[in-house]
Formats: structure tokens, sequence, C-alpha cells
């Protein structure tokens, strides 16, 4: 029992459990293999199958993706300038996608969901399971639930999302290595994982500061002041570069247009108006839970509790801790709070965490009573099928289509026709119109910059507003009625606000315009002039 004793001193742990020299023959005994080499394959591929590939290669980008596509062809030198748009690391990714066309930047979203399903299965696997049937289990169910969760099958668009989220999973899967009692990872390992995924991700920032936070908290549980020591010393340097990166590559390229778009996902007030707000959003994401609310709570904690069982006080630690942090990023109103795409990586380590938490339940309730824990499995399976199953294959992006209006201009146009095109379409008539060079103005809206064809002398608004779009539409049509009757003036609108509607009716109404509408697309293409 002595010895015992001074074989868990030795371990920095003063709790029961597990001792050292246990657990690294557990390590032994349950280490990875061929099996788990295959259920991070299946899960790969699996996630290839569960998403709408083909629809995914043929949708033509709509606004929110179009104004990253463009960074594609910014540059490489002005990419820095651009962060605010997209993390520089996720835009270099985007760069080496060979080819333009089928919107083939959407393979990197996809990849990045493909590779969280199967990090999912890593972390989970990685903590400290009573026996390899059960790690796999845990990874297995960790796996199919980020893969399949309705939030994820959403993620089909040209965004950072999913790479958020594979980082976010990365680096607390080595936040558990490190927080390991035998044979534990060197902190170091954290730091560079960390610095080297917030270039990719700047999300990776708050991760990082939160796996910290939890590694520090274990070393106090564990009174290891040594540790304690290393890990303040190494992540407060780490936090140091951190915070260094994003005041310098980030914080300068933010604008004011972007931050009032997040008003409504700020929080505001006392932490009880915060916390009443949080519950709201939450409750709102639901359906995209692919579960009730209360059910993806009472998970979650379970999750909690069962990971402190098997000693993953990091990881314990941390994931509430990430909440919190988001939390209060999002009370100084730096940073949305739960918005379904901006918090994926929230939501995607949270559900990981509810993993854990079914199969714990799971695991004690089927110890007991098996027919009630099979019961209680099918049910839990069978109510994720139902919410998730719709979907399935699902490509979830609006039906704007500026590419069709874009594509027959190019191909209908003379020379001396005048094309106008508005401030949210000029994002993808760029992007789209063939063999055209892009210029990106750097400009304080929302986007950060606005983007024109090089060597075509179209007209760009400036704005939605009424004085904006009027503004443009009587360049255009000087400039058409200076050409000669036989020239026409092409429109090309997209993404049109309520009120942007208004503001074209009332600038044609000004100016005595009747165009016609050519029905090339989703969104029609207006023609001044003869047929």
């Amino acid at each position: 029992m002595c010895e015992d004793s001074r074989v868990r001193t030795s371990a920095g742990t003063t709790e029961a459990g597990l001792s050292a020299t246990e657990d690294a023959a557990a390590a032994a005994r349950w280490g990875w293999d061929r099996y788990d080499a295959l259920i991070i394959a299946a899960a790969v591929v699996a996630t290839l199958f569960v998403h709408p590939i083909s629809a995914m290669l043929q949708h033509p980008y709509w606004f929110d993706e179009v104004w990253v596509a463009d960074l594609t062809r910014v540059p490489w030198s002005r990419l820095v300038g651009f962060s605010s748009v997209a993390p520089v690391g996720f835009v270099v990714l985007l760069k080496f996608v060979p080819g333009a066309g089928l919107q083939r930047g959407r393979l990197v979203v996809l990849s990045f969901s493909a590779a969280s399903a199967a990090m999912a299965y890593v972390l989970v696997r990685t903590c400290s399971w009573t026996s390899a049937s059960r790690a796999r289990f845990a990874g297995t169910l960790a796996a199919l639930v980020t893969m399949l969760a309705p939030f994820s099958l959403a993620r089909n668009d040209l965004k950072q999302y999913t790479c958020d989220a594979f980082c976010a999973l990365l680096i607390f899967t080595v936040a558990v290595r490190v927080d390991r009692a035998s044979q534990p990872t060197p902190v170091w390992w954290l730091a560079v994982v960390s610095l080297a995924s917030v270039p990719f991700s700047s999300t990776a920032a708050f991760v990082s500061a939160a796996a910290f936070a939890g590694l520090l908290g274990s070393a106090a549980l564990t009174r290891s002041r040594r540790r304690f020591v290393e890990l303040l010393v190494t992540g407060g340097a780490t936090g140091v570069l951190l915070v260094t990166y994003l005041a310098v590559v980030v914080l300068p390229n933010d604008n004011a247009d972007i931050r009032n778009y997040w008003i409504p996902f700020y929080l505001r007030g006392l932490p009880w108006t915060m916390l009443h707000d949080g519950w709201t959003r939450l409750s709102a994401l639901h359906n995209w839970l692919a579960m009730p609310t209360i059910v993806f709570v009472a998970l979650f904690v379970a999750g909690l509790a069962n990971l402190a069982r098997l000693r993953e006080r990091a990881l314990v630690l941390a994931v509430p801790m990430l909440w919190f942090e988001m939390a209060v990023l999002a009370r100084l109103r730096r940073y949305p709070f739960l918005d379904r795409r901006t918090s994926h990586f929230l939501l995607v380590a949270s559900i990981v965490v509810v993993a854990i938490g079914a199969a714990g339940l799971l695991e004690v309730v089927y110890r007991r009573w098996r027919v009630v824990g099979v019961a209680i499995g099918i049910g839990l399976a069978a109510g994720f099928a139902v919410r998730f199953a719709p979907h399935v294959n699902g490509l979830q992006l609006p039906s704007e289509d500026v590419r069709a209006p874009t594509v027959y201009v190019a191909e209908h146009r003379t020379s001396h026709d005048v094309i106008l095109v508005s401030r949210s379409a000029s994002y993808g008539f760029s992007f789209y119109w063939p063999h055209g060079r892009l210029v990106a103005a750097g400009i304080d809206t929302g986007q950060g910059f606005l983007p024109s064809v090089a060597g075509l002398d179209a007209i760009y608004t400036t704005g939605a507003t009424d004085d904006a779009v009027l503004a443009g539409l009587r360049q255009a049509v000087a400039r058409w009625r200076a050409a000669g009757p036989a020239n026409r003036l092409f429109i090309v609108r997209s993404h049109e606000s309520g009120g942007e509607e208004v503001a074209w009716d009332r600038a044609f109404a000004a100016l005595d315009l009747h165009p016609r509408e050519l029905a090339v697309g989703p969104e029609r293409l207006l023609v001044v002039g003869p047929s």
C-alpha cells in the first residue's frame, strides 16, 4: 500500500485511480492498431458520401463565398491586408487548388470536414479509457456525431469554419496528451501546434488559451508546482506570440462594417442577461444540433463528468473555459456568440463532449441493465437520425447565381456596350468574368475591399443606398447615350436587399428607364437598348 502511494506521488496525482505504472501498462495493452486506422479511414470516406460533392462543384459561389474566392486572385503580397475576410493560411490553401472552374475551392472545406470527423475520433480515443473497446466505441460515436450533426452537414460553403473546427480538435488532442500522467507530451508541442494553427484559423488563438488554462488548472489540482511553472512560462510565451500575430495581422485589417454586421450576435448587459441571451440562442439551434437543447446540455454535463472520471482534467476545464471565453469576447463586442457559422468550432468541440457523455451513460446503464442500455442507445440513435437525415447530401446555399449573367454579358456584349455592376454583384462578376484579372481596391466595406476587372471599362456602384445607386446609374446612362442608339446597357445585380431593390426602382424612375429582363439565371440580367 505504501509503495502504491509512492508511485502515485511520483506521478503527480493525489486522487484515486490508476497509478502511473498501471496507466503505462494500460497504454501498452490498449495502444493504437490497424482497427483504429480503419475507423479513421472509414470516417473520412463516410464524410465524403454525406456531402453533395457534385452539387458543391457545380453550384455558383454566392455572395458570402465569392469574396473569399476573390482572394485567390489577389497577389500574394496583399493577402495579409485582407485577413479580416479570411485567415491568410486558409486563403493560401485555396490558392493551391488547381484550376478556377467548378468551384473547386469547396473541396478544401470538405477536406476539413472529413479531417474534423477523423480528429474527433483521435481526440476521444486518446483519452484514458479503461479498455480499447470502450475507447473505440466512444471515438466512433464522436466521429459520427461530428460528421452527421446538421450544423456540420450544412458546411458546404467556401468559408474557413470547418478549418476552425479541425484546429480546435487538434489543439485539444495535443492538450490531452500533454496532460497525460505517464509519458506526457512535452508542453512545447502544444505551443507549436497553437502557433502553427492560428494563420489558418484565427479562432485557434481562443482555443489555445482555453487549452493552456485547462492544463494549468490540472497542474494546480495535482499540486505539481514544477509542472504549473512550466505551463505558465510556455503558455505565457505562446500567448504573447499569438496576441502579437493577431495585433499585427488581424486587428489592423478589421473594419467597422463587419463589426456592425455582427451586432445582433454580441452579448449585452449583466451576467444573467448574457446567460438568458445565450440560452435563447442555443435553444434556437436545436434543429441544427439534432437534439432538444436540454438533451444537448444534459449530455454535455455528462460528458464532462465522464472525462473527470477518466482523469482528463485539462479537457474537463478547457471546454467550459472556451464557452466562457467566447461569451466574454461577445460581451466586449469582439466576436459573435453562437452564430451557427462563426461558432462552428465551439459547437463541434462541444458535441464531441456530448458524444463522450452519451458513451459514458450507455456504458453505465448497459453494465447494470443490458436491455435498458440497448433501448436507450437505440432511442438516442433514432432521435439523432431523424433530425440529421434530411440534411444528408443537402446543399444549403442561397440560389444566387451571378455567374450566369456575367458569362452572358461576356459572350454577347460588343465593344461599345456599357456594363453597370452593383456593389454586391461586383465580387462574383470580377471572379467569373472570363480571362479577366481581378483588381482589389482596399475600401472599408464589410468585405474589406471592392473588386473590379482589369482592362474592362465597367462601372461599379459603390453602395446600396439611393444616392449610390442613382450616381452609378447616371454615369452608366450618360456613357451609354454617348455611345449611340445601337448599343446596350447591361445591368448586373446580385444579393439585393429589399432596400436596394427599392433604390434601383427609384433610380430607374428618376431617369425614366424601363430595362427589360433576360432570364439567364435566378437573378435576372437587366438590359437597356435594342434587342
